[in-house]
């Protein structure tokens, strides 16, 4: 009774600070990612418990964290699903195949180099002792070339530009550069558990069988459910507790092998047929107590292993500093370079680079694997949660400095005017080729969760 009188005070405290923050941040033109994350920061150590730690001890006492870790390892295995699920090929992408593809590359391949010669550099007083330089390197690397698919998305949304060639790009590339930043982590996680590549089989043949089942699998056990779910408007009790049955044991099998449930998570949602108007309907039903509840509750998990009371050391701001130069600089520049080469305009591209660096709820995920595991310790887990803060606080005023309301709707013409002919369906149509009640629903789901 004591563990759930203070597990419900924290939680209490926790969904609270998130939507407060939330609000906050919006209110200065910030995404409200940006708030709840530093929602999490301020209920850690460095603010709520030196200002009141008898109540910070009481709250987020030693008994109350692992429960709250357990919470929220679930919740970021359902909100990998819903992330996984709506991966899809946008069709503002078609206009250039090459260009989200190697625009991605550029993303990682890039801040994993230079990410990788700025954790050389600060290993000596950073690198734990039984973690091998070349691991470290990769882990500090494989961070800093993270882009936050969802947190990209969500932006592309609200300024309703999905539908759009720029938003086409950036949502593709975004994507290939999160599946690459997961087989990154997952690679590491397996050679830090078992010691070598080639130990490694105990992790990489299960995970590999894994990915042929669920591919294979799933889109013929839930295809037809999923279709009936858009035509009536509406998932039923029995299909969704059969999505979350196999994402849940995704996540416990992936957590069994090592490489984490949100990889289980992630896999189930981008296995899963695409079925338009599916992915509206469930986002409607389980994305509202994911962000609200569940990844307030990461944060504020994220935030109690995050202090900063050293942070106005020289050595700190140093290594912060040549962190954020080598993550930021890296993404910002490589992105620029690949859009000039294609010859898109410097206001784009520059728009571009601050999106690509928004690394959002996407590197705590990261990040905090890598605390667990023991990759990194707690100081320089608290130097790149500032990073990640700092990248995502970014990302929209550099957006804003080209896509003002007016080259916004320029961008939705451009893109509209480019739609094949068959795709505008002309005003004498039957009534036969009129879309499903389930369908139309879907499609006023997304038009109402954009102008939210």
């Amino acid at each position: 009774m004591q563990l759930l009188l203070a597990v419900t005070a924290a939680l209490c405290v926790i969904v609270l600070a998130a939507r407060m923050f939330g609000r906050l941040a919006t209110r200065v033109g910030q995404p409200a990612v940006v708030g709840e994350m530093l929602s999490g920061i301020v209920l850690g150590p460095t603010v709520l418990g030196a200002l009141a730690p008898d109540f910070s001890g009481y709250v987020f006492s030693a008994s109350v964290k692992p429960t709250l870790y357990v919470i929220a390892m679930v919740g970021l295995c359902l909100y990998m699903f819903l992330v996984g699920l709506e991966h899809e090929y946008h069709p503002g992408s078609r206009r250039d195949k090459a260009l989200p593809v190697v625009l991605s590359a550029a993303g990682v391949v890039v801040p994993l180099l230079v990410g990788a010669a700025a954790a050389w550099y600060i290993a000596d007083d950073y690198r734990p002792s039984r973690v091998g330089l070349p691991l470290f390197m990769l882990f500090v690397g494989g961070a800093l070339s993270l882009t936050a698919f969802p947190m990209l998305a969500r932006v592309l949304q609200e300024r309703r530009m999905m539908h759009t060639d720029f938003g086409g790009v950036a949502v593709r590339a975004a994507a290939i550069d999160d599946a690459a930043a997961w087989c990154i982590l997952a690679v590491v996680s397996a050679l830090f558990v078992h010691g070598s590549l080639l130990a490694s089989w105990r992790t990489i043949v299960p995970a590999v069988l894994f990915l042929g089942v669920a591919f294979a699998v799933l889109p013929r056990l839930f295809r037809a459910s999923m279709e009936k779910a858009v035509r009536e408007g509406e998932i039923g009790d029995g299909l969704f507790a059969a999505l979350l049955g196999t994402v849940l044991a995704a996540g416990w099998f992936t957590d069994y092998i090592g490489i984490y449930s949100v990889f289980g998570g992630f896999v189930c949602g981008v296995a899963l047929p695409r079925v338009p108007g599916f992915a509206a309907l469930l986002n409607t039903r389980l994305m509202q107590a994911v962000r609200c509840l569940f990844l307030p509750v990461f944060f504020a998990f994220s935030g109690l292993n995050t202090d900063l009371t050293g942070a106005s050391s020289g050595t700190y701001v140093w290594t912060l500093a040549v962190l954020f130069a080598a993550g930021f600089a890296s993404k910002f520049l490589s992105s620029l370079t690949v859009l000039r080469s294609f010859r898109w305009g410097w206001g784009e591209s520059v728009a571009m680079g601050g999106l690509m660096n928004a690394r959002g709820l996407m590197i705590l995920i990261f990040i905090n694997i890598g605390l667990s595991l023991g990759l990194i310790g707690k100081e320089l887990f608290s130097i790149l949660v500032l990073i990640a803060v700092l990248t995502t606080a970014l990302a929209l005023p550099l957006y804003r400095l080209h896509f003002k309301p007016g080259q916004e709707e320029d961008a939705r013409r451009a893109w509209a005017a480019k739609r094949p002919p068959a795709a505008q369906e002309p005003a004498t149509a039957p009534d036969a080729a009129a879309p499903s009640p389930g369908a139309r629903r879907a499609e006023d789901l997304v038009g109402a969760r954009s102008a939210a």
